[in-house]
Order: C-alpha cells, then sequence, then structure tokens
C-alpha cells in the first residue's frame, strides 16, 4: 500500500523534507550529500514508527 507522507524524522529527531522518486526508493531533500537514519515519518500530521529498507524503500508503520 503507497502511502503519502510530509517528511521524516531521523534519530536526533530532525525533521527532514523528503520524496519517492519511481521507483520508491527514499530521497531525502537537500543539495549535500548527507547520511540519515530515519525512525519516524510524518503522515497527514501524525508520528509514526518508520525506518529504510535494503533496498532505499521507506517503510512506515501505521499501527493497527
Amino acid at each position: 500500500m503507497a502511502v503519502e507522507f510530509d517528511a521524516v524524522i531521523d534519530h536526533d529527531g530532525v525533521t527532514w523534507q523528503a520524496y519517492t522518486d519511481d521507483d520508491g526508493v527514499l530521497v531525502i531533500d537537500v543539495d549535500a550529500d548527507v547520511e540519515v537514519w530515519v525512525n519516524r515519518a510524518v503522515v497527514g500530521g501524525y508520528v509514526y514508527p518508520a525506518w529504510v529498507d535494503d533496498y532505499g524503500r521507506l517503510v512506515i508503520e501505521l499501527g493497527g
């Protein structure tokens, strides 16, 4: 299931603007090379646990 997200949050609590490319790979929207360890995602104003899998795709735990 595809989920539209607003941003991702790293382990330090920094919020990053991001999107997924045509292959579903997470892209952090910055002009510099950075390493970001994602552990949460913002979806519709709510924060959910999240991580990036071995293929670079964002996985969001919407609960339930």
